[in-house]
């Protein structure tokens, strides 16, 4: 037991062991699937499976204080292994606490021998309740669905997003890996992300994303900036679309240009019929643009 002093705030008041319930010895005996108690923190190794793969120190401290004064208000979740338990959920609680000093922690048990489980788990856990970065979503989906063969709808079921929305973290590991390192330092954020993966090659999306940093561009600017060179088109390369009927669809064409980030044309026929051109610029630009149409 910590020897209890003055003027060492509430960690003096608290036992070292830490989070032991009352009338209960430090046994585990009480250890079954879907039962919760105290574990030995020494006993659980991470879920190499984690998607977190940083940890902010400064974030760290502020959880271990408050472990420290409210306590672990959620559990851990680990499963039961020959040798201790592994962690499938709640690395940055388990980081606190042994921070603190403890040496126990609250855990709920579960059953998931097999790596795929234990991957799913920890995603979803991660996805749900911590502050991933993009990158690190991104990486744990893509990881998700070659190590456990998903496909993305499959995915989108597991985690609770559209498919769209899956489909949009994985395009972000098509960015330079200078952009991705941005992305995990919090320079840019994944609003940013997303308009520069629409660009149609690194080479622009380097050069934007340089802007981004040196006139602290918002999302929205960023957003505006992408949309006005997809307008434009390449320099040389693209070939012009045709230009469009009479004036009255101005407006609809704007809207379309907006919706898609890409230039959009109506070229009106006879008889009230027309075409409805949209440009893409390589194969994953036309990904994005159908993946809208079918799931937005």
């Amino acid at each position: 037991m910590a020897k209890k002093a003055l003027g060492k705030g509430l960690k003096a008041l608290i036992p070292d062991e830490g989070f032991l319930p009352s009338g209960r010895s430090d046994d585990e005996s009480w250890v079954q699937k879907g039962a919760v108690g105290s574990l030995p923190v020494e006993k659980i190794r991470v879920n190499p499976f984690q998607p977190r793969k940083e940890f902010d120190e400064s974030a760290l401290e502020d959880l271990m204080n408050s472990i420290i004064e409210n306590g672990v208000i959620q559990p851990v979740t680990v499963s039961r292994e020959a040798d201790g338990y592994e962690l499938v959920s709640g690395e940055r609680r388990l980081r606190a606490v042994r921070k603190a000093g403890f040496r126990f922690i609250p855990a709920y048990v579960i059953d998931a021998h097999e790596d795929s489980n234990k991957l799913e788990l920890a995603l979803i856990e991660n996805i749900q309740r911590e502050d991933l970065n993009a990158i690190e979503v991104a990486q744990a989906l893509r990881s998700l669905i070659s190590n456990c063969d998903m496909t993305q709808d499959e995915v989108a079921q597991k985690v609770g997003k559209n498919r769209s929305t899956i489909s949009n973290f994985l395009r972000l590991l098509k960015l330079p890996p200078a952009i991705q390192e941005s992305i995990r330092k919090n320079e840019i954020s994944s609003g940013h992300a997303r308009a520069l993966v629409n660009l149609p090659g690194q080479k622009e999306q380097i050069r934007v994303w340089r802007t981004i940093l040196q006139k602290k561009f918002s999302v929205r600017q960023t957003e505006d900036l992408v949309a006005r060179l997809f307008r434009e088109g390449p320099k040389k390369t693209a070939p012009a679309l045709p230009a469009g009927g009479s004036g009255k669809f101005g407006q609809i064409e704007t809207t379309l240009r907006d919706r898609f980030a890409t230039k959009v044309r109506i070229v009106e026929k006879k008889k009230g019929q027309g075409e409805i051109h949209i440009q893409y610029f390589s194969a994953d630009d036309l990904e994005r643009i159908l993946d809208i149409m079918q799931h937005d």
